[in-house]
């Protein structure tokens, strides 16, 4: 042994220096775990929300109905069934027994659910007339709900009785 140094002694680890070093390992973990968790959490929520967002891209396509109601009335299947619905970014063109009537529309994404403004622009009859709604998609399923005589704008997917709301749900064609 050398002059002046000293010598350490070196314990060998013991349970309870063990555990403690086991217990502050898992509470490291256990933070980690949860500080990704969290991360994760805020990522997809705000994912969602760009995902869920309708955009006018989103509806373009060639639609058929499924089903419609009028005023508290369902609307006869048979004549939903010769019907359909063309889409593009601007206008919402359809085609029916009554003809072919085209609406330009605005959508407002901001608003929960999504509103949606349209006007008549071309068609048989009713040129300049306006209704908003409320429009929800989901995969290939789309609802739209309105007030027909430039009503108030619907809250709920429902066209009941006396409300002046008509609902109807599309599927787009493949």
């Amino acid at each position: 042994m050398r002059h002046g140094s000293v010598r350490r002694r070196v314990t060998p680890p013991t349970y309870v220096n063990l555990c403690l070093v086991v217990e502050t390992e898992i509470i490291m973990n256990a933070k980690w775990l949860l500080t990704m968790a969290v991360f994760l959490l805020v990522a997809s929520v705000g994912r969602t929300d760009d995902q869920d967002k309708i955009t006018p891209e989103k509806l373009v396509g060639a639609w058929s109905y499924v089903s419609g109601e009028k005023d508290g009335n369902k609307v006869d299947e048979e004549g939903l069934k010769k019907a359909s619905v063309i889409i593009t970014k601007t206008n919402i063109t359809l085609k029916g027994e009554q003809g072919d009537f085209v609406l330009k529309y605005e959508l407002d994404p901001a608003k929960n659910p999504c509103q949606i403004a349209m006007e008549i622009t071309e068609g048989p009859a009713g040129q300049g007339s306006k209704a908003t709604g409320i429009i929800a998609l989901k995969g290939d399923e789309l609802k739209i709900c309105y007030a027909a005589m430039g009503g108030k704008t619907p809250t709920e997917f429902a066209a009941k009785a006396d409300s002046g709301n008509h609902y109807f749900v599309l599927k787009q064609k493949k």
